[in-house]
C-alpha cells in the first residue's frame, strides 16, 4: 500500500474557488491538510472579508485529518507566498501533494501522486510529479504516464529532496545564461531559446523578480536534469479565470478530467519522449503568444502599485 503524501493547499482571497479545493480534499479524506493563506493587502477590505471566509469554511474539515495551518500575518505576496508556504509544510515532510486555490483535482489525482512519490521517492532523476495535461491528444505510449522536460505546476507533488534547491532569486541565473546552459537543458535550440528569453526577462525585470515562484521552479528543475511525471490524462482543472494574475478565460482553464483514471502500466523507460516535447512546446507554449508572460507581467507591475 502507498503511503499517502500530505496535501498543502495555498490560499489568498478566493474563497469561492478555495471550497471547491477543499471539497475535492475532504472526498479524498487527506489524512494530513497543511493550509497556508496569505494575509490581506495593507487597506484592502476585500481581502480582509475574503479571509474570514476562508477561515469559516474550515469548518467542513470534519472527517480524520492531521491539520496545519498558517495565516500569514503579513501579505508575502505571489512569489514569496506559496515558495514560504511549500518551505514551511517542508520543515515536517519528505514529500508533498501541492494545490492552489484554484485547481480543482479528481479524486484519482491523489492516488496517482502516491503512487509515484512512492515508486520514484529515491530515484533523483525525477522531480517533479504533475497532475497537468495540456497536450493528451499526443498519444505517447500505452503506458498511463510518461517522463518529459515539461511538469506544470497546477497540482503537483515533489519531494523535500528536491524543494531544498529552490531559490526564489535564482542567484544561479546569470552564469547559467553566461555559459549557455539553457542550450543543454532543451531538446532543441528554439526550445531553448525560447525559455532563455522569459527567464532572463523575469530575472532582469525587478517589478516582476520575487513577485512569480513557479518560473524559478522550473529553473530549479532544468539546471539540475530533472525529469518531470506527466500523466496520460488531465488529472486537474484550473478554474481561477479571476484572480490576482488573471482576469479573463483561456484555453488552459476549466479543463475536463479523467475521473476514472488509474495507473495500470507503468513506462519500461525513464526517458524523455522527445516527439512529445517538441509537440508540446509547439502547441502549448508557442501559442501563449502575444506573450502570456508579457500580460503577467503588466498585471504583476499594477499589483505592486497597488
Amino acid at each position: 500500500m502507498n503511503e499517502k503524501a500530505p496535501v498543502l493547499l495555498i490560499t489568498f482571497n478566493r474563497p469561492d474557488t478555495t471550497i471547491k479545493v477543499l471539497e475535492k480534499i475532504k472526498e479524498a479524506k487527506v489524512s494530513k491538510l497543511y493550509i497556508f493563506n496569505d494575509a490581506p493587502r495593507k487597506g484592502n477590505e476585500n481581502d480582509q472579508k475574503a479571509r474570514s471566509e476562508i477561515k469559516e469554511m474550515l469548518n467542513i474539515i470534519d472527517w480524520d485529518c492531521e491539520l496545519n495551518i498558517w495565516f500569514s500575518d503579513i501579505n508575502l505576496g505571489c512569489g514569496p507566498g506559496p515558495s514560504s508556504a511549500i518551505t514551511w509544510a517542508f520543515e515536517n515532510e519528505d514529500r508533498l501533494v501541492i494545490l492552489e486555490d484554484d485547481c480543482v483535482p479528481a479524486i484519482p489525482f491523489f492516488n496517482y501522486c502516491n503512487e509515484l512519490l512512492e515508486r520514484y521517492k529515491n530515484d533523483t532523476r525525477i522531480w517533479i510529479v504533475s497532475g497537468n495535461n495540456y497536450s493528451e491528444e499526443k498519444k505517447v505510449s500505452d503506458s498511463d504516464y510518461f517522463f518529459s522536460t515539461y511538469g506544470h505546476s497546477w497540482g503537483w507533488a515533489t519531494w523535500k529532496r528536491c524543494w531544498e534547491n529552490f531559490d526564489l532569486e535564482v542567484k544561479q541565473f546569470p552564469k547559467y545564461f553566461k555559459e549557455k546552459r539553457f542550450y543543454d537543458a532543451f531538446g532543441s535550440k528554439k526550445e531553448a531559446n525560447f525559455f532563455a528569453k522569459i527567464q532572463k526577462k523575469i530575472f532582469e525585470d525587478k517589478t516582476i523578480f520575487g513577485h512569480v515562484w513557479d518560473f524559478q521552479a522550473g529553473f530549479m528543475v532544468r539546471a539540475n536534469g530533472g525529469l518531470c511525471i506527466n500523466p496520460s490524462k488531465n488529472l486537474v482543472t484550473n478554474i481561477g479565470f479571476v484572480g490576482t494574475h488573471s482576469s479573463t478565460k483561456n484555453k488552459f482553464h476549466n479543463r475536463p478530467v479523467d475521473k476514472n483514471y488509474r495507473i495500470t502500466k507503468h513506462p519500461e523507460f525513464i526517458l524523455v519522449s522527445k516527439e512529445y516535447d517538441e509537440y508540446h512546446f509547439r502547441t502549448h507554449w508557442k501559442k501563449m503568444k502575444p506573450s502570456l508572460l508579457d500580460r503577467v507581467c503588466i498585471k504583476i507591475r499594477k499589483i505592486v502599485k497597488i
